[in-house]
């Protein structure tokens, strides 16, 4: 009869029983620190890597906030792995946080920030201290509203053609077109010709798909679900091992392959001697004020960026155009659709503007009030983000909670958004409740972060999401089709929430223009 002696010696499973014991002995005792610290939980998990499993499980995660505010009451706790971290979903709470006591959280993370490579890893959402101060002040003017003004063109051109590739959608399709496709190339056009004055006209479907538009989607392949990530997140040493070696979680090819039209672009502008007094978008604002690397490492000049810094925002910026601007748009069109009185009582205000001012321009679109609480609207029940984060740097009481050095706090921004004690239905799509934003606190909705670290471009983006949409609506009606899933829409989690699925929306013209 067969034993365990028959595989290992007694002494061997000994010593083996003995190692697990200790490893178990060293994982619960690190699982004692929230109760020590007084902070409600859930039992953590070796099989849900502490509370991973629940937190990034596809059905619940964007449930998952308010359900532990409903159980634990506006502050709990939870582990990644053996890393503890607190969720505030208290608003006054998150307002010291992000505002008041801002110098005691100047961190977003310091989990997952570095593993974009060389260049990505010098992004203004990852760096911290004198070099975030610094390349925040460099980049702030790009985003004033004189320079927005001069990028309304842009907008303007960009929407022509999305406005073309839905007519020929009409003539080959009825009218039937992707989402995601035809926004994400929006907000790509609209962003790669204001950062590179580079026109791309991604939209033409008669041509074959612009490599640009192809490495853009590659880049977003990354999964939160990934075993790199995932080792990542679970180990922060094998972090350092990625920084170290300069390796990318993203897909190469596509990061090698913007970094190179990020440089092309450079090299270019160096040899036009004109360029400096012509240029007006992100890259000559940028190369206007390079400094070395020398200069940049010192901490010795507050503003500039070396050229590091330049390539890695140019590539940021690219990215959160595609992304989440055109998920926005995509998001905002699903829901006039399936609101067809709202879409009425937009459309008026957009064609009485327009009767009016006789154009869309950077004036008459920031007149349109309804514009704006629909757009607000579509935030709020699409919000972005699932989590924000600050790393608390210095021990502080707020509010009676005393938040230890090194703290992790999660900012659940999308459940705020969902809460229903703040919001009444709040997974309806229901513009009104916008209409008075002085009424709406920032802490309860904040699509693009809070305090001195939101979000630089949200400006440019608001602009430009109610630009196109403007112009859009003013010349189609959007429709579902027969497949177009009903709302609720199911929502999936990568490096922004995104539908769970494609769908398709019907495009029928109004008039001509």
């Amino acid at each position: 009869m067969w034993t365990p002696l028959d595989l290992f010696s007694f002494e061997t499973w000994a010593l083996i029983s003995s190692i697990a014991a200790l490893a178990w002995y060293y994982v619960h005792r690190k699982w004692q620190y929230l109760k020590e610290l007084n902070v409600p939980h859930d039992p953590p998990s070796l099989l849900q890597f502490g509370h991973v499993g629940k937190v990034l499980d596809k059905e619940m995660a964007f449930q998952y906030d308010n359900q532990m505010k409903k159980k634990h009451g506006p502050i709990w706790g939870s582990y990644t792995f053996l890393s503890p971290s607190v969720t505030i979903h208290d608003p006054d709470m998150l307002r010291q946080i992000f505002i008041k006591e801002f110098h005691y959280f100047p961190a977003r993370l310091r989990k997952l920030i570095k593993i974009g490579g060389k260049e990505l890893n010098e992004g203004l959402t990852v760096v911290e201290g004198s070099q975030w101060k610094r390349i925040r002040s460099s980049l702030t003017p790009t985003f004033s509203t004189s320079k927005i003004r001069q990028m309304i063109y842009i907008m303007d051109r960009c929407s022509d053609n999305a406005a073309a590739a839905l007519d020929r959608h009409i003539k080959s399709s009825d009218g039937v077109f992707n989402s995601k496709k035809i926004f994400s190339r929006l907000s790509l056009d609209i962003i790669c010709s204001s950062a590179f004055s580079t026109e791309v006209n991604s939209q033409d479907d008669t041509l074959k798909e612009p490599e640009i538009a192809k490495q853009a989607r590659n880049l977003f392949s990354i999964s939160l679900y990934s075993p790199w990530f995932i080792l990542c997140a679970l180990f922060p040493p094998f972090e350092s091992l990625i920084e170290y070696f300069n390796v990318t979680l993203y897909d190469r090819g596509a990061v090698d392959y913007f970094k190179a039209i990020t440089n092309h672009v450079i090299d270019s502008r160096e040899a036009d001697s004109e360029s400096k007094s012509k240029g007006v978008d992100l890259m000559q604002l940028m190369l206007n004020g390079e400094i070395s690397e020398e200069k940049a490492k010192s901490n010795a000049v507050e503003k500039g960026m070396d050229r590091n810094e330049i390539i890695g925002n140019s590539m940021l910026m690219i990215l959160a155009g595609y992304e989440n601007t055109g998920n926005t748009m995509s998001f905002f069109a699903y829901s006039l659709a399936q609101y067809p009185e709202i879409q009425r009582k937009l459309q008026n205000e957009i064609d009485e503007t327009y009767q009016r001012k006789g154009k869309f321009d950077y004036d008459s679109v920031s007149e349109m009030k309804y514009l704006d609480m629909c757009l607000n609207e579509t935030l709020r029940l699409y919000n972005p983000t699932l989590r924000n984060a600050r790393i608390c740097d210095k021990q502080i009481t707020i509010n009676g909670f005393t938040i230890p050095k090194g703290m992790q706090i999660n900012v659940p921004t999308f459940a705020l958004s969902r809460d229903p004690d703040y919001w009444e239905e709040p997974d309806l799509f229901k513009p009104d409740r916008m209409e008075d934003m002085s009424q709406i606190d920032n802490m309860v909705y904040q699509p693009f972060g809070g305090g001195p670290r939101n979000c630089i471009a949200m400006r440019f983006a608001l602009m430009e999401v109610k630009f196109s949409i403007a112009k859009l609506l003013h010349q189609f009606n959007l429709e579902p089709t027969e497949d177009t899933p009903k709302p609720p829409l199911k929502l999936a989690l990568g490096l922004a929430v995104r539908p769970a699925v494609d769908y398709n929306l019907r495009a029928v013209r109004r008039h001509q223009t």
